[in-house]
């Protein structure tokens, strides 16, 4: 028994170790080979799906090497994903290199089409008997309504539970992250976002493994959107028409701020992405269900993030980093919290603090910072918390101003410059003599407009 424990141990300091280098270029050409793997043999049983029965003894070879192969992907890097995009094959972000003599990714994207699915993502290895269901639901005919989810329920009908289609993908073109961010497009981000959210907390709740993949396609686009302007005022504005549950609004907020500071700090887009992920992913402890039937307390929710988070099979840098954030996004900085968990703990308290406290009184964007200012350096990276302070400005979104005129606005802007750091962009709620404008939006850094006092909101 010690023999298979300290077997186990080694194989896991292999794995963390290949996390800290960030690559494997071994692994990547194994995940690659059997990618090729999947794609000859998975197009290879469609062809045959026009001409035998799924019984036929002609499955027999290549389902059986089909299996193997996605036994092998499986132990190599956890949960499996297969994604098709204009012409060409990712497995779990790796590019899978063919002989163009051969019928490749163009055949099996072109497939899956049909459906108008784009890739498949496999919780666990599947067997033989499914394997010949699969291919039968790929060969067959697309629902006329809705073709991804008749694909969905077709496979689910044969017993194939799991395998799950995802929707179509596309590549950027160059220079597409340099054109400018609209509030159109970020509202239809948030928009997706709350479903995509509770969907995630959903399956989680069930027992399911985690799936960050739609995650991480809400925060790409997410990290897209918000790349040039004040994205809180975008954001600010983009959730007026919005209705959903506050704990998903929660983790939203979060993300943009854990973002702000990401890009203040020089971010890649990449790792951007990463942080917001794991800031999607922070609270995920609270999907889980105690024995008494309630969620875990506030003190235990953090192990219950990576207990939920690690169901997720394999180990690597992105997976990590989450459940890094999920343990220690409440830790004070005398207990070293990882970078990620520094940055979520900035979000997560302001947005508990004006939005969502449990426990006592909201206080005041303004009145917020105040108080985590008076925490740096003991609960709050000083560094971290100034970029903070420096991209929301003196009144962050929801400060509750009067004005020298006598209007009453709320800010819904950040700090856009050092210039404007004290005059962000606010929405009229209250003319001086009492009139409710209508849809009535300032500028602050605009002459003649004062502050004159921050006024105290009640909730």
């Amino acid at each position: 028994m010690s023999d298979v424990i300290l077997e186990g141990q080694e194989a896991l300091g292999k794995a963390l170790h290949q996390a800290r280098a960030g690559e494997d270029k071994q692994l990547g050409q194994k995940v690659r080979e059997l990618g090729e793997q999947f794609v000859r043999l998975t197009n290879g049983l469609v062809r045959l799906s026009s001409i035998h029965a799924p019984e036929n003894s002609a499955f027999n070879e290549p389902t059986s090497q089909l299996v193997n192969a996605l036994l092998k992907l499986d132990r190599l890097i956890g949960q499996v994903m297969v994604v098709c995009v204009e012409g060409q094959v990712f497995v779990n972000d790796v590019r899978v290199r063919m002989d163009d003599r051969m019928s490749g990714p163009q055949a099996l994207e072109a497939e899956l089409a049909r459906h108008n699915c784009g890739g498949l993502s496999f919780t666990r290895p599947i067997d033989s008997e499914q394997v010949r269901a699969m291919v039968s639901c790929i060969a067959g005919a697309p629902g006329e309504g809705n073709p991804l989810v008749d694909f969905m329920a077709a496979l689910r009908a044969c017993g194939v539970d799991d395998v799950t289609p995802m929707g179509r993908f596309r590549l950027k073109v160059t220079g597409e992250t340099e054109r400018s961010a609209s509030a159109v497009e970020l509202q239809r981000t948030l928009q997706r976002a709350n479903g995509v959210v509770a969907q995630a907390w959903s399956s989680l709740g069930a027992n399911r493994t985690p799936n960050p993949l739609p995650i991480r396609r809400l925060v790409n686009e997410f990290v897209d959107a918000s790349a040039d302007g004040d994205v809180l005022q975008k954001e600010e504005e983009a959730s007026d028409n919005l209705t959903s549950d506050e704990f998903s609004r929660h983790c939203i907020r979060v993300t943009t701020y854990s973002v702000l500071i990401g890009r203040a700090l020089g971010f890649s887009p990449s790792a951007l992405a990463d942080l917001g992920v794991a800031a999607m992913y922070h609270d995920a402890g609270y999907a889980m269900v105690d024995e008494d039937g309630y969620a875990p307390a506030f003190s235990h929710h953090g192990t219950a993030g990576v207990r939920v988070l690690s169901r997720q099979r394999g180990f690597h840098p992105a997976k990590l980093k989450r459940m890094l954030a999920a343990l220690e996004h409440h830790r004070d900085l005398d207990r070293n919290p990882s970078l990620y968990a520094r940055i979520i703990r900035i979000g997560d308290d302001f947005d508990n603090y004006t939005r969502l406290r449990p426990t006592g009184t909201l206080m005041s964007p303004a009145e917020a910072l105040v108080r985590m200012a008076s925490a740096a350096g003991v609960a709050y990276d000083p560094q971290l918390f100034q970029l903070f302070v420096n991209a929301v400005g003196t009144f962050p979104p929801g400060t509750l101003l009067r004005l020298k005129d006598g209007r009453v606005v709320i800010t819904i802007g950040g700090a856009r410059d050092q210039a404007r750091f004290a005059k962000p962009v606010c929405r009229v709620l209250r003319n001086a003599d009492g009139t409710i404008p209508e849809d009535a939006t300032i500028d602050l850094a605009d002459p003649g407009l004062q502050v004159a006092e921050v006024l105290l909101q009640k909730r």
